[in-house]
């Protein structure tokens, strides 16, 4: 299929238990964008800019790659570039943004890649200006974080997307990059710092560059499964049952204790 053949209300399943609502093995919910901007501002004013950057820059990362790893188990497209595609689909869909394209060339062999478009009405510009008023950078964190998540899914070595205008920055609309993160300046240096101790050991970068002796998608997911990420790891889950025990396993690893029973 093309990614514009993709139907999120297709597979969003609302009520498969009372009072869970589903996407494939994921676990959905429905929140109100003013409750995400109040926690946002909430944790600006009591961790300051850089430390709510590089969590919300984390939230993203973790949602785009959970999304990534969905569809691309999932769902058969007609090109490899229509599931590239899928990304600003699936992230329009969920209402962080009206996102565009306007640019894509890549080579995996020589390890090229580029992709670029537009960001129309993005959620988390609006609640930054709500708050803050206009910013002297780009305020679009949590969404670079997706995409760059899945953009380096796809790839499979790191990339990272930034703003190059922003509506946060009293732009008319939020213009963004992505690109391997060795071709961006010292603007990149906290969203890769965001990210350097989120995995264990080396795992993230073996996944990236997956060209061991494991062939194909089996040996990837047990690649994946070995991130700290819960959401990643979860997302390689056959059902929704395994998908929460492999969270829980994720979270013990991350906090040394099991969590507590439900």
């Amino acid at each position: 299929m093309d990614a514009s053949d993709f139907d999120l209300e297709e597979d969003l399943k609302y009520g498969t238990d009372p009072g869970v609502n589903t996407f494939r093995n994921n676990r959905m919910l429905v929140l109100n964008a003013d409750s995400i901007g109040l926690l946002r501002q909430q944790l600006l004013n009591n961790l300051g800019i850089d430390e709510t950057r590089k969590f919300l820059f984390r939230f993203g990362f973790q949602s785009g790659y959970s999304d990534f790893l969905q569809l691309k188990m999932n769902y058969e497209f007609d090109t490899e570039e229509e599931l590239l595609k899928a990304g600003p689909k699936i992230h329009t869909d969920r209402g962080f943004v009206a996102a565009e394209i306007d640019e894509i060339s890549y080579d995996r062999e020589a390890g090229d890649f580029y992709y670029a478009g537009t960001w129309h009405n993005s959620y988390e510009a609006q609640q930054h200006v709500i708050y803050n008023g206009e910013a002297d950078q780009p305020v679009c964190w949590s969404v670079m974080g997706y995409a760059s998540a899945w953009s380096s899914g796809f790839i499979e070595r790191p990339v990272l997307g930034l703003e190059t205008q922003c509506l946060g920055m009293g732009d008319d609309v939020c213009k963004w990059e992505i690109k391997p993160i060795n071709e961006w300046g010292p603007e990149a240096d906290p969203y890769i710092n965001a990210l350097e101790d989120l995995f264990i050991g080396e795992e993230l970068m073996k996944y990236y560059s997956y060209m061991g002796d494991k062939k194909g998608h089996t040996g990837k997911m047990e690649l994946a499964k070995k991130t700290r990420m819960p959401e990643t790891k979860a997302s390689t889950a056959s059902d929704r049952k395994e998908n929460i025990e492999m969270f829980r396993e994720a979270i013990e690893e991350i906090i040394g204790k099991r969590p507590p029973e439900l």
